[in-house]
């Protein structure tokens, strides 16, 4: 008889015939003298993820993913699903006589044998799950494997049951060796970590591919991602907001505090992020969160479970904010000038920068909330830029060229070819000195600001992400580039940094006239 719900709310899934399944066949790892128990919160994972539709009684989910944090449990909770989907009802088999759904094993009624994978970027990161199958099979003496006709090892798994054969196996990133296996189960483990340059990228693709010619499905487990890395869990996170058919998405964050909160408000944070993983030590992770080795981008990701960079921020806004002065560049001014521009979405941004370091905003354009299609009036831009020449006595200016490579072109055909300097700032090994050479300067309050709050908002979005220069830094410290944090922008801090290095870095004048007023500082 067809599905019909008896409370509100209520959708078919074979989750509950598998909770029922697990605590037959598998033992708690922290106890193997008691079943295995799920949390509220993972069981109903399960029901989630195993849902059916109601009339045909297809998997409404495709593929999933699970970001939590570290320690909440994704682990376990996946290794038992990989023992299910070898050797348990994991196949919709029609309706019983309730209506409810009711599943069958792999390597039945014409389907395929359950080949399952649990892959990782490295044999040591697969073991964070198929550890766990390996002793939840081998627990008391080996019960489950027993009666389940599994034959358990620690590099794989085969099922024996009559006609009925599996295998289940940890995998790496050798994807080319991949392709066309008749993989009926993929777990993508810790998915934050794959990327392009280590072949993530290209074997998650595969092992999806291999998943959807069986009729199968593959799960991610991730903790929170470093956003613009590329990873899988990013791309991944950004399927599922968009609201791409087929995705199941498991995230739990904690709620917004700083690092300057209460231990209790961090306390509170932290054990909304880890619900009801009740073996974790809410003041211990507090007071790690505290140790002044603990990096407080660690505790964002780990512990919040949030989306975070690698630096939490790129300068001690605070700190920023203190070295503005109220003081406007005189005419005549030896000044330096940086130039962000974009065509319609990001804010085109034009930024002086005296010899002594007192960074100022030019002129700045970026598209009204209450305007829908809008463009960068370059008219004004080349005005605001003549302008500047005019006043000032421009003795270099770097010009971040995307999109604008002509008009740099005739800025320094103008100006000067000696002044007028293309920079681009997706070059790493320019970019990275002269991000560091603005972050030293803050450090070292040798630099200072008219206190626009634009430019402030705009470093507050910022964030450092690490680059390889193949070299070492001469200080031995890591190189890095400004990148966006989030979603915000940050070219108003672009321009600013440009206006600083070009300031630094231009060349005296040939005849400074007596008389000229200098913007100092101490």
């Amino acid at each position: 008889m067809p599905f019909v719900p008896e409370t509100d709310g209520e959708f078919p899934t074979l989750g509950w015939g598998l909770l029922e399944w697990f605590s037959e066949y598998l033992r708690s790892p922290r106890d193997p003298s008691v079943p295995v128990q799920f949390t509220t919160e993972q069981a109903q994972l399960l029901l989630d993820w195993y849902a059916v539709d109601p009339v045909s009684g297809e998997f409404v989910y495709r593929r999933g993913i699970s970001r939590r944090s570290k320690g909440w449990g994704k682990s376990p909770l996946e290794a038992a699903k990989s023992i299910a989907e070898l050797a348990g009802p994991v196949r919709f088999d029609g309706w019983d006589s309730n209506g409810r759904p009711v599943g069958r094993p792999w390597g039945t009624s014409g389907d395929p044998n359950a080949w399952v994978q649990i892959a990782a970027v490295s044999e040591d990161q697969t073991e964070n799950t198929h550890s766990v199958v390996y002793e939840f099979l081998t627990a008391n003496d080996g019960a489950a494997a027993d009666a389940l006709k599994i034959d358990a090892g620690l590099t794989r798994s085969y099922l024996r049951d009559g006609d009925r054969r599996g295998k289940l196996e940890p995998v790496t990133t050798s994807a080319g060796t991949r392709e066309g296996q008749p993989v009926t189960y993929a777990v993508l483990d810790e998915t934050h970590l794959w990327v392009p340059r280590n072949g993530g990228v290209r074997m998650a693709k595969t092992l999806r591919r291999n998943v959807a010619k069986m009729g199968g499905r593959s799960y991610e487990t991730t903790n929170s991602f470093v956003p613009g890395q590329r990873t899988v869990a990013e791309s991944s996170h950004k399927a599922a907001l968009l609201g791409h058919a087929g995705i199941f998405y498991d995230a739990v964050e904690a709620p917004t505090v700083k690092p300057d909160c209460t231990d209790d408000e961090l306390s509170a944070a932290i054990a909304i992020a880890y619900g009801d993983s009740w073996w974790i030590d809410v003041d211990r992770l507090v007071a790690e969160a505290r140790d002044p080795d603990m990096p407080w981008d660690d505790v964002c990701r780990f512990s919040l479970n949030w989306n975070r960079s690698l630096s939490s921020g790129y300068i001690d806004i605070k700190a920023w904010e203190d070295l503005s002065l109220d003081v406007v560049p005189p005419a005549g001014e030896r000044v330096a000038l940086g130039f962000d521009g974009s065509i319609s979405g990001d804010c085109t941004a034009l930024y002086g920068c005296t010899a002594a370091g007192f960074v100022f905003e030019v002129a700045a354009w970026e598209h009204p909330p209450d305007v829908d299609k809008w463009r960068v009036p370059r008219g004004e831009v080349h005005d605001a830029v003549a302008n500047a020449f005019d006043r000032w006595d421009v003795g270099r200016m770097f010009c971040d060229p995307p999109k604008w490579e002509t008009e740099v072109e005739s800025w320094a055909g103008r100006y000067g070819s000696g002044v007028v300097l293309a920079f681009d700032t997706n070059q790493p090994r320019r970019m990275a000195p002269c991000s560091r050479r603005f972050l030293t300067a803050c450090e070292e309050k040798s630099i200072a600001h008219d206190g626009r709050p634009g430019l402030t908002d705009h470093l507050a979005a910022c964030a450092k992400k690490q680059v390889h220069l193949n070299q070492d830094a001469d200080d031995g410290r890591t190189p890095f580039v400004i990148v966006k944090a989030d979603t915000r922008k940050i070219d108003r801090a672009v321009a600013a940094v440009l206006s600083y290095e070009a300031a630094m870095t231009m060349p005296e004048p040939v005849d400074v006239p007596s008389g000229d007023v200098v913007v100092s500082f101490a």
